[in-house]
């Protein structure tokens, strides 16, 4: 609507026009630091999973004892999506014990520089440097 058409509303019913004043935009900064973020939120994930893994098995009890004593077909397909729903959460946890341990999982270390020290000899060149004599040693390059 136009501001024309908005005016002539006020005036009609007597009412003053409010204008939304601007908002700010507040940049919180989270009080943890990032290891321990995630760590908190695992926390938070794994016990509201396991909260709700044992609130269901409260229902799901109440539900099958409802069902054997009113033998409704309705709260049998209840108590079964209730039952599929408990195996989901139950996989849902063991989902997020793995996520945890690919997150944790450290890069494998890079090896700098490596050298490889090989003994191209006889055996008889062998005896001689464990018996601290001087082999004759060649020079490959």
């Amino acid at each position: 609507m136009k501001d024309i058409d908005i005016e002539k509303l006020n005036n009609v019913f007597d009412i003053e026009t409010v204008r939304p004043k601007p908002t700010e935009t507040v940049v919180v900064e989270s009080p943890l630091p990032q290891g321990e973020e995630k760590d908190d939120d695992f926390e938070l994930a794994r016990r509201t999973l396991r909260g709700l893994i044992t609130k269901n098995e409260d229902v799901l009890e109440n539900i099958i004892s409802l069902a054997k004593s009113s033998e409704t077909p309705r709260t049998f397909e209840v108590a079964g999506q209730l039952l599929k729903t408990q195996s989901e959460m139950a996989k849902d946890l063991m989902e997020l014990h793995k996520q945890k341990k690919d997150i944790e999982k450290e890069e494998p270390k890079k090896i700098g520089t490596q050298n490889n020290v090989v003994f191209a000899g006889s055996t008889a060149e062998i005896m001689k440097l464990l018996n601290g004599e001087q082999p004759k040693i060649i020079d490959a390059n």
